[in-house]
């Protein structure tokens, strides 16, 4: 599985720019899971310590929204990374997660990715700079879904 894990790696459009000593380093924290149509990978509210990142399949973010329901706010696809809050606060998940077809991902240890963080300011820089690439897709999305409910 580790062989596994190093090669989907390498091949990740999130793990661009990294040296292959990173990607080690990445590859000693990740593990690789999977899910299937309709697993739940976790709920809003819930606490979960890992970054994801899709390798196949797909994933949808949902929220809660009083008088609808749960409400699709995204779906995450092969490259995309989900669950990046965990890496910065230990807070409840403001959304849930849930595998809408057979979904594979890397799981990363966000504790671990904290820690390399504070010990490694190059891979900090490189580690939030991702991440803000993560946010700012988002806060696009966000943008224009909040358009169209105010039909704008």
């Amino acid at each position: 599985m580790s062989a596994d894990v190093a090669a989907i790696l390498r091949t990740l459009t999130f793990t661009r720019e990294l040296e292959p000593d990173d990607l080690d380093r990445l590859r000693a924290m990740a593990q690789l899971v999977e899910w299937q149509e309709g697993d739940t990978i976790f709920r809003e509210g819930d606490h979960d310590q890992f970054l994801y990142v899709v390798v196949g399949g797909r994933v949808a973010l949902e929220v809660d929204v009083p008088t609808r329901g749960r409400v699709r706010i995204l779906t995450v696809e092969p490259g995309d990374a989900f669950g990046w809050s965990s890496i910065f606060y230990q807070r409840p998940k403001t959304a849930g997660a849930t595998a809408s077809q057979p979904t594979r991902a890397l799981a990363l240890d966000a504790s671990s990715l904290r820690e390399l963080s504070e010990a490694d300011a190059r891979f900090g820089f490189w580690l939030a700079r991702r991440l803000l690439e993560v946010v700012s897709a988002r806060l696009k999305v966000t943008r224009v879904q909040l358009l169209d409910v105010f039909k704008y």
